[in-house]
């Protein structure tokens, strides 16, 4: 027995090698392909997302709704007023009473215009037409200013008018026989006191002749021409007296 004990111990050995060789074989099937120990690199930080380029939004166009109509121009017009104004050139004033849809106006210089006229006020305007195709066109800019144009003996006046607003500022009438011919006097009496008149002779006639009234007192309502005391009327839109 002693005898193989060398050998048992030698055949032992043997097989724990073997054993050992297979149990690495098994655990490393191939040692050139023994998993490898990587240092993992420095996680570089995603890159930011670029937005896609494109031209800022425009700003939403508004839809329109549909147009509103154009409301029509509405014009105060004075149903009871008196105004007067002196025109820009001839020396002349004009004086326009106005009483519901009836209008008077009356132009004059002194020596050699005047005219009357008399009609309807039709949408904020005066258009009448007297003796000798003179003519007038005004317009009723507010309840506080007429202007327009008087066209008498072929010559035009342009004219702007304010109200009357002192007493007794108006346009003032006079009709009467002297020497046994008609005459027919009329007055503009400004806010401010001046006043200026001229008279109408054979005033129904195609061409009346024109010539300077006298001083009316105004207070006492008369004038004397030739002798003949002529007594006036006023012509007012707001107490509606000479319509």
């Amino acid at each position: 027995m002693k005898r193989n004990t060398p050998l048992l111990t030698l055949l032992t050995g043997a097989a724990l090698g073997v054993i050992l060789l297979i149990v690495n074989m098994v655990s490393y099937p191939n040692p050139a392909k023994a998993p490898i120990s990587y240092s993992s690199p420095a996680t570089s930080a995603p890159a930011a997302s670029t937005a896609a380029s494109s031209s800022p939004a425009a700003p939403p166009v508004a839809t329109s709704a549909a147009a509103s109509p154009t409301p029509a121009v509405t014009v105060t017009v004075p149903v009871a007023a008196n105004f007067a104004g002196k025109a820009e050139k001839g020396n002349a004033s004009v004086a326009v009473a106005i009483h519901g849809d009836k209008a008077i106006v009356y132009i004059c210089n002194g020596p050699s215009v005047a005219s009357w006229f008399e009609g309807t006020v039709s949408n904020g305007k005066v258009d009448l037409t007297g003796k000798n195709n003179a003519q007038v066109h005004l317009n009723l800019d507010s309840a506080s200013t007429v202007s327009g144009d008087v066209s008498v003996h072929d010559t035009q006046f342009k004219v702007s008018m304010l109200p009357m607003v002192h007493n007794p500022a108006g346009l003032y009438i006079a009709t009467a026989m002297v020497g046994g011919k008609a005459v027919k006097a009329g007055w503009i009496v400004m806010s401010d006191g001046t006043q200026i008149g001229s008279i109408l002779l054979n005033p129904d006639s195609d061409s009346p002749t024109v010539i300077a009234a006298p001083l009316l007192n105004v207070a006492a309502g008369t004038a004397t021409y030739n002798g003949t005391v002529l007594h006036a009327t006023q012509i007012s839109g707001i107490s509606g007296s000479g319509f």
